[in-house]
C-alpha cells in the first residue's frame, strides 16, 4: 500500500471524489460532420433544414459517455445517408447511440453500415414511433424499429 504522506497534496485524491468527467466540444464534433448545431433553447416548431440540429445537450450526453469518435459515427450517419440528413432529433441521435453502444459488431461492419442506412427512412421511423404512444421513450421504440429494418436486410443481425 502506498503512504499519502509520501505523495504531495496537490496530487492526493480523496477517495470520495468524483470520477472527472471529460468535456468534448460537440460544436466542434458536429462541425467536422456537416452538422449545424444550435443552441436548444433557440428552438422553433418549424421544419428543419437538411444537417440542423438543436439537441446539444443529447450530444455532449453521448460525447460524454462513449467519446467523440463514437458521437461523429452516429451524426454521420444520419447526415451522411439517403434523405436522413433533417433528422437530427434528440430521440433519432439517442436511439442511434444506443444501438452502436449494444451492438458492437455494428461498427465492425464499416461502409456496410452507410449502404444499410441509406435504405433506411429514419423520418418514416420517427413518425411512426411517435405514433405508437406505448408509455415507452419514443428513443427505445425508434432503436427497436431500426434494429427491425437491420435484420431484415443484413441476416448477420438475427
Amino acid at each position: 500500500m502506498v503512504s499519502m504522506s509520501n505523495i504531495p497534496a496537490a496530487q492526493q485524491k480523496s477517495p470520495n471524489a468524483k470520477k472527472e468527467v471529460k468535456r468534448h466540444d460537440v460544436y466542434s464534433i458536429a462541425r467536422q460532420c456537416g452538422v449545424r448545431l444550435y443552441n436548444g433553447s433557440n428552438r422553433y416548431k418549424g421544419s428543419r433544414g437538411d444537417r440542423d440540429c438543436f439537441s446539444a445537450a443529447t450530444l455532449r450526453k453521448i460525447a460524454s459517455r462513449n467519446g467523440a469518435g463514437h458521437l461523429a459515427l452516429v451524426l454521420r450517419l444520419i447526415v451522411e445517408t439517403k434523405d436522413n440528413a433533417a433528422e437530427l432529433y434528440a430521440e433519432t441521435i439517442s436511439a442511434l447511440s444506443a444501438l452502436m453502444e449494444y451492438d458492437p459488431m455494428l461498427v465492425e461492419i464499416g461502409g456496410q453500415l452507410f449502404d444499410l442506412f441509406d435504405e433506411i427512412d429514419l423520418k418514416s421511423i420517427r413518425k411512426r414511433a411517435r405514433a405508437m404512444r406505448s408509455g415507452v421513450p419514443v428513443s427505445h421504440i425508434i432503436r427497436i424499429l431500426i434494429l427491425h429494418e437491420i435484420q431484415k436486410m443484413d441476416p448477420r443481425f438475427d
